[in-house]
């Protein structure tokens, strides 16, 4: 009973740290790491899985965007019952950090993006990443700047991947249809980036179209 009451509770505060920052985008926030399991593939890791089972049960639909998915996407079945789709199908698609540059960019590129009727259907992403920190330049990683809902001006934050945000420009989605991203590093780091912000590569003005293309990521994947 004690154990199930912690695990209860720490849905709870990684939820509501969730909300939150879909409520605040661009801000830093914090999920704890699901509890070690020895059946857990490694590429998923405790931080990622405490994210994706806020969501991701057997009343939905889940892709995982992945060179070897099917290890985790089984483990994923067998824990939470939830069914895989392919990923222009899925409710939630998992993008795990150990995910390359292409393979997250086409997750991202073809997720669902719901309808003007039914805009609810668009995608939840949800993308590992290495690391996430406060806005401001840091060693090894890449200044992303959001503006639009909830924020207040412009809010920076920084991430070590950014494939995600050339793939989110080159959908060009018109509100309210688009998809909702989840970054979440190892540490339980966390940071929404909604359908409805405006989001772009903060240095030097570039926008995330330009970098894609510098590393051959728009259009045809190279």
């Amino acid at each position: 009973m004690i154990s199930e009451d912690a695990e209860l509770h720490r849905a709870q505060r990684a939820f509501r740290s969730v909300l939150d920052a879909f409520a605040r985008p661009g801000m830093i926030g914090r999920v704890e790491p699901a509890p070690d399991n020895p059946a857990r593939p490694a590429a998923l890791g405790g931080a990622l899985e405490a994210a994706v089972r806020l969501f991701v049960d057997q009343a939905v639909s889940f892709a995982v965007a992945d060179t070897e998915a099917d290890e985790m996407a089984s483990y994923l079945v067998s824990e939470t019952h939830a069914r895989r789709l392919p990923v222009p199908d899925a409710d939630f698609v998992v993008v795990p950090a150990r995910a390359d540059a292409r393979t997250a960019f086409q997750a991202v590129r073809e997720a669902c993006p719901g309808t003007l009727a039914s805009p609810e259907k668009g995608a939840f992403l949800l993308v590992g990443c290495a690391r996430l920190a406060e806005g401001g330049t840091q060693a090894a990683l890449r200044e992303v700047e959001l503006s639009g809902p909830g924020v207040r001006g412009t809010r920076r934050f920084s991430v070590d991947r950014v494939e995600w945000l050339a793939a989110r420009d080159a959908r060009a989605d018109e509100f309210p249809c688009g998809v909702e991203i989840l970054l979440v590093d190892g540490e339980g780091r966390v940071a929404a980036v909604p359908r409805s912000s405006r989001a772009r590569l903060a240095q030097a003005g570039a926008d995330a179209s330009a970098q894609a293309g510098a590393v051959g990521l728009t259009g045809e994947v190279r």
